[in-house]
């Protein structure tokens, strides 16, 4: 009778584990509906002449926050997976598929503007549902066998160096410059775009714009390539914070590049300013398409500023810093990620700071 008690508690724990790993690609599968309430809400609220406003931006802001919650939920289960000493297939496919989960409003957006210039609004939703149901189909499949970690798990040094000096390289001739016009934004429209034709004077000059191209395809390849080494072994919540970071990035790059290159450049031939960034003249908030721009615009910059700080931890402690140092850059780097990204925000949400 132990005997089966001990076999039924073990099926009810594998059974519990099971269900939590599917529990990212099911929350990013059901991500875009928040967005979708938002505006519904926002948009009743509008039509209403006696709508109680309090209450409404209660709602509203509670489904925004839900929205925000589905990366932040998948990052937290990729930790715990990522601890898991001795995984099984079924929980390394988990953990992988929880960092992709964590890139959620990234997919969101380019799938959006994928079906749209291929003449399907709408199907957004639909094509995501498919592909998070058949992500969560792939973890539960992967049988409970221990995982075999292969003998070449650790990424090449040399990928490593040559992924941080491009980091380096596009931090300082293009990202830097970029999100300091954004908090231009603040002030008014006119002065972010004032600034910004003298900076696309460096940044989109015939020879440095290639490069950067060409530098962003090397740093998802470099990138997506240690993530995918990286997640074959065990790692404390630090490391799933860098390849948490990192694995948005790749999916933002892709979606913010295919955004300003090919919807905008060539099928809208529209040029890619503030107002194309802010959703104008509607904005951010009170359009449907646009809304689901605030998560994907404020996770990238924070992911932007926090994931070089989490590299930089990786080689502070190669260098003999003591851990609690490298680990406070961490700490202290997303502090202020976070802070610049809300700024950044508000800005393109209709903040404006006036000057006496």
């Amino acid at each position: 009778m132990t005997a089966i008690a001990e076999s039924a508690g073990g099926d009810r724990r594998a059974q519990r584990s099971r269900i939590s790993m599917v529990i990212p690609p099911i929350m990013a599968m059901l991500y875009p509906l928040p967005l979708i309430g938002f505006h519904a809400v926002v948009t009743a609220a509008n039509a209403n002449p006696s709508t109680n406003w309090t209450a409404t931006s209660l709602i509203a802001v509670v489904l925004l926050i839900v929205a925000f919650a589905v990366p932040v939920i998948a990052w937290r289960s990729a930790i715990q997976l990522s601890m898991i000493a001795t995984p099984s297939v079924a929980e390394v496919r988990a953990r992988r598929i929880a960092f992709l989960a964590v890139a959620a409003p990234a997919f969101f957006s380019f799938i959006g503007s994928t079906v749209f210039m291929l003449g399907a609004p709408g199907a957004d939703v639909w094509v995501l549902g498919a592909f998070w149901a058949a992500m969560a189909v792939f973890v539960t499949t992967g049988g409970s066998v221990p995982y075999v970690v292969p003998t070449d798990s650790a990424s090449p040094a040399s990928i490593r160096v040559i992924h941080g000096l491009l980091a380096l390289a596009v931090l300082l001739v293009f990202l830097g410059l970029h999100l300091a016009n954004h908090l231009t934004g603040l002030i008014g429209p006119d002065t972010h775009k004032m600034i910004m034709k003298m900076l696309r004077h460096l940044y989109r000059a015939p020879v440095v714009e290639p490069l950067l191209i060409a530098a962003f395809a090397a740093l998802i390849a470099t990138g997506g390539y240690m993530a995918w080494k990286f997640t074959r072994s065990t790692g404390d919540g630090f490391r799933a914070f860098q390849i948490a970071t990192g694995v948005y990035l790749i999916f933002f790059i892709i979606s913010h590049t295919s955004a300003v290159l090919v919807l905008a450049r060539s099928y809208l031939g529209t040029d890619t300013d503030w107002g194309f960034a802010t959703g104008a003249p509607t904005g951010l908030i009170r359009d449907a398409w646009n809304i689901r721009l605030v998560p994907l615009y404020a996770l990238g910059v924070f992911c932007a500023v926090a994931h070089p700080f989490a590299g930089a931890r990786v080689v502070l402690l190669s260098h003999g810093v003591r851990r609690e140092v490298a680990d406070a850059v961490v700490v202290w780097g997303a502090a202020g990620a976070g802070l610049l990204s809300t700024v950044i925000m508000l800005g393109m949400c209709g903040l404006r700071v006036h000057f006496a």
